[in-house]
């Protein structure tokens, strides 16, 4: 007897040949039929193969997204180029602030003498006060220059002095409240994000560590960074989610989907979905509740960082506290012009030129310092823009995928514990993203 007509069929997404017994008569067609079934079989298997291949090289690589961006060194402070090119400071030594001095680091990047304008040209229209007020007070005592000696700055000298003893107390109020809430931000707001998404990756790396299982937490990765690219995206008023397709962490469909929802919401859906497909994993593996109630609990807490960032930012300081704080700043700058200009006329008679400098020193002095705070608290109430002061948020991107890359490579390494309570220190192979543990043998104990 020998083969006969082939049936193929399917069954669990393989072709299943078919075979019975024939007669020597129809050896010939019977024999041809079965070839053509193994190369049906060979051709799905190779298929499978390099579909399998394919998706193994996939374009994301959570590597990339961890590389540092390019930072420069100074003297004091390390600078990072961040979105659009703009640069931020990552961190600065203050030892070398110290040791180095605030004045000889002054036009450093990152100073009130460098991160804005704004400071120097309201410091040098104050001088020009000084300047054209002495100059009037001249031109009205023309012919009687000698009456300005009896010039009388005490009411004057008195307002000033009242305004000056006032303002720095509410100032100093005003810059610890925006202080306070640049640090929450980052830290009870964009951190727990941060936190969330490195705990959730060590729970699943954890829990669901077999290599069926690989594709899910692949996709928790990319779900993973692409929420904070989205967080990211909202905070800057960016709408940008097709840039998220590009860099393969999100299908098509699914940026389509994203863009039905408001750009706050979108990390959020993003973090619903992280929460739905782990859940769901785990009921398949028979997971613990114990694990699941763990990762509902870090998703949540993601999300709510993320409403934390949105409240930051859309409840600001009352505007007529802040309009107060500022109107009292320019009131005392105008003052303080004001004053050392007729002080300056004052001692032209005499021609007292200590006065003269002292005048116009104080005056640049106050004035700088005062609206240098002023350009500080509004530079740091919303730091996900483009000032020097303002978060790198490239730079902790690629921090956050470190973690992440960690913590899910972390099993390739991992001992292993025997029922007997044998710890197993054993070497891994060089598996990209997942490597099997290599267990030695266990030998038999006296």
């Amino acid at each position: 007897s020998h083969f006969g007509s082939s049936s193929l069929g399917h069954r669990g997404g393989l072709p299943i040949v078919g075979v019975h017994l024939v007669s020597d008569s129809k050896k010939g067609s019977l024999a041809c039929s079965c070839l053509a079934g193994t190369g049906a079989v060979l051709l799905h298997l190779c298929r499978t193969f390099l579909m399998s291949k394919s998706a193994m090289e996939s374009p994301f690589d959570i590597k990339h997204h961890s590389r540092l961006p390019e930072t420069y060194k100074n003297t004091v402070t390390e600078v990072v180029v961040s979105e659009g090119g703009f640069h931020k400071i990552l961190r600065y030594d203050m030892r070398l602030l110290v040791k180095y001095s605030a004045c000889a680091t002054i036009f450093s990047k990152g100073t009130v003498f460098t991160m804005d304008s704004t400071t120097v040209r309201t410091t040098l229209f104050s001088v020009f006060l000084v300047i054209v007020a002495a100059g009037l007070t001249l031109l009205a005592h023309i012919g009687k220059v000698e009456a300005l000696k009896g010039l009388d700055v005490v009411p004057l000298d008195a307002l000033a002095d009242q305004v000056n003893a006032f303002v720095p107390f509410v100032l100093a109020l005003f810059v610890s409240l925006t202080l306070s809430r640049w640090w929450s931000l980052r830290v009870t707001a964009l951190g727990k994000v941060f936190d969330s998404l490195a705990n959730t990756c060590m729970i699943v790396a954890s829990e669901l560590n077999d290599l069926k299982w690989r594709e899910v937490r692949t996709g928790i990765m990319k779900y993973g960074m692409a929420s904070v690219e989205l967080l990211v995206q909202a905070a800057r008023d960016d709408e940008e989610v097709d840039s998220l397709t590009k860099l393969d962490l999100l299908t098509d469909a699914e940026a389509d989907f994203i863009k039905e929802y408001d750009l706050w919401q979108r990390p959020m859906v993003i973090w619903a979905w992280i929460m739905h497909v782990i859940t769901d994993s785990m009921d398949h593996d028979k997971t613990p509740a114990a694990s699941r109630q763990a990762v509902i609990h870090q998703c949540t807490a993601a999300r709510d960082g993320m409403a934390n960032i949105n409240m930051y930012l859309d409840t600001q300081l009352p505007f007529a506290y802040v309009h107060l704080i500022t109107l009292l700043v320019n009131v005392q700058n105008l003052l303080m012009a004001l004053k050392s200009g007729l002080t300056l006329a004052k001692a032209i008679p005499n021609a007292d030129y200590f006065v003269m400098v002292q005048q116009v020193l104080t005056t640049a002095i106050i004035v700088f310092i005062y609206q240098a705070l002023l350009t500080i608290s509004y530079t740091i109430m919303d730091p996900f823009g483009d000032d020097v002061l303002d978060f790198p948020v490239r730079a902790y991107k690629a921090y956050v995928a470190s973690i992440v890359d960690a913590m899910m490579g972390a099993g390739r390494g991992c001992p292993t514990v025997s029922s007997d309570g044998e710890l197993y220190r054993p070497g891994f192979d060089d598996a990209p993203l997942c490597g099997r543990l290599l267990r030695p043998p266990v030998t038999e104990k006296r």
